[in-house]
């Protein structure tokens, strides 16, 4: 797709669902009080270790039950390798690369989690900014006056000073952490202005002259940056509902279609194919722009703005996170109702599919959807993501600090047959309806499968039924047909058998119908 290059500014798009649930936090106060502090630590091992019959799972490392029902915050990980997460709750965890819970602290903070050079942990919500040493106690509180109506985000900048965004309180402001305590540097005010963020990320690059730094958001209906020295604005523009994204080559910041010089100046501005429906990219540290359009479009466009290339992927996708290396993508393909969340993988150098992990479930056996960006390790090879159990209808409420294993070497064989799509079709035939459908027959990596045995059973429109069994082409597909007079006709897949897979039928879907009449 061309690249054009534009002098003007062009105005952003609102193209991203925002992750961050607006709860109600009426009675915390109770339920901190009887919330249980102990931390479940499941899942850990590969699960079949030589790799024979293994599952996606075989990444799955291991995962810690946070107490809060979500968090939507990325974890951050600290210089020595512990992993820092927090629940809506106030929750921060301190969590070993093995999976080991460190300590847990209640009334730290929901909204972001950050880790200076020297192990200082630094965290907050809309009443306090909290840092805590590196064994799990208090360093310093510091009381936000007046308080904010929503914190944005609170994280470490370049410079080793702490920056928060609170809406209609502080603003943006600065705090050095001094040997005292907490010390304020600067205050730019910040008001409240539709369209709602609940939670977003702050982002840091240099300032048009490279003298200083600055840091980018987005909230309140616009995008603001603002240099870390003084709290100077240097600009604010039309809102995108994006965050921000800094180029570690070249410092410029990119939301999903265009490129900006840190002044605010259009640098490039890319044509998808689908205007208005690209996903927040991720710039890699060779200023490699990746980002989703429409849902399967992925692609990876270079720091002039060119493409490099693109490709279409089988499944709808959210947004990506590129490693450390650079030498992967992860992706998140999110939950359906048939369907667990799962990290999709591919190579950052053709965006060719690598493997596909999903979430097993736990003892609640509901599925998980992803509530969180990607964070790594230094090396890249463990990728930590924050998942959540949406209970609802009296079921329970849980979120989880998930490890992944990144090796894009280990196999991820196919063990697990699904159907993951029923397509009838109908036609008059004479007095006769005929209807076709179609079934297909994939694994859990989205695979197709052939030579898969498929067990179904039609309903006609007087209640009577009709069993069929029908074998998977080459292609997947399973193909069945009846014909009888006009009205309601319905699908139901009975079983699905191969020698060597076992049938998946919560992760499928089942039934299908159509009306001709």
């Amino acid at each position: 797709m061309a690249t054009s290059i534009k002098s003007q500014t062009v105005p952003m798009v609102d193209n991203v669902a925002r992750r961050w649930f607006i709860a109600s936090l009426i009675g915390i106060a109770v339920l901190l009080a009887t919330l249980p502090l102990q931390a479940a630590k499941v899942g850990i091992g590969k699960g079949g270790g030589d790799g024979v019959g293994a599952q996606p799972e075989l990444h799955f490392k291991w995962r810690v039950q946070l107490n809060g029902p979500y968090s939507a915050v990325r974890p951050a990980v600290g210089p020595d390798g512990t992993i820092y997460a927090v629940d809506v709750y106030d929750h921060l965890f301190a969590v070993s690369p093995d999976g080991t819970v460190q300590w847990v602290v209640p009334e730290a903070g929901s909204k972001g989690v950050d880790v200076a050079p020297n192990g200082t942990i630094y965290t907050g919500n809309e009443n306090w900014i909290k840092a805590f040493w590196p064994d799990g106690s208090l360093k310093w509180t510091f009381v936000q006056n007046p308080r904010a109506f929503v914190l944005i985000d609170v994280a470490v900048g370049p410079d080793g000073n702490v920056y928060a965004v609170a809406s209609s309180g502080m603003g943006v402001f600065s705090l050095g952490d001094a040997s005292t305590g907490p010390k304020v540097r600067w205050t730019n005010p910040e008001p409240y202005n539709r369209l709602f963020v609940g939670y977003t990320e702050l982002a840091f690059g240099p300032t048009e002259d490279g003298e200083d730094h600055q840091l980018y958001f987005y909230a309140n209906s616009h995008t603001r940056a603002v240099r870390l020295s003084d709290g100077a604005s240097v600009f604010t523009t039309g809102g995108n509902n994006q965050r921000p994204k800094t180029s570690p080559f070249d410092g410029t910041w990119h939301i999903g279609d265009s490129a900006f010089a840190p002044d605010g100046t259009l640098v490039w501005f890319f044509d998808y194919p689908v205007v208005a429906g690209t996903s927040e990219p991720t710039l890699g540290e060779s200023g490699t722009h990746y980002a989703v359009n429409w849902g399967t479009g992925l692609y990876a466009i270079d720091p002039f703005g060119f493409e490099e290339w693109n490709v279409t992927l089988d499944e709808w996708v959210i947004q990506p996170d590129v490693d450390p290396t650079e030498s992967i993508l992860i992706l998140d393909t999110q939950s359906t109702q048939t369907h667990p969340a799962a990290l999709k993988t591919v190579s950052a150098a053709n965006g060719s599919a690598l493997w596909r992990m999903e979430f097993p479930a736990d003892d609640t056996e509901l599925d998980q959807y992803i509530d969180s960006g990607v964070a790594f390790n230094t090396s890249g090879d463990t990728a930590y993501v924050m998942t959540a159990i949406a209970g609802g209808g009296g079921g329970e409420s849980r979120s989880y600090l998930n490890a992944v294993d990144t090796n894009p070497l280990i196999p991820s064989a196919s063990s697990v047959l699904r159907s993951s799509e029923i397509i009838l079709d109908a036609r008059s035939i004479g007095n006769s309806v005929r209807f076709d459908g179609k079934v297909t027959v994939t694994d859990q990596n989205r695979g197709l499968i052939s030579g898969a045995t498929v067990q179904a059973i039609w309903t006609k429109p007087d209640g009577s039924t009709v069993d069929q069994v029908a074998t998977s082409s080459g292609s997947g597909l399973a193909r069945f047909s009846l014909s009888g007079p006009g009205g309601l006709y319905r699908l139901t897949i009975l079983q699905i058998s191969k020698n060597g897979y076992e049938f998946d039928p919560r992760h499928s879907i089942l039934e299908a119908a159509r009306a001709w009449f």
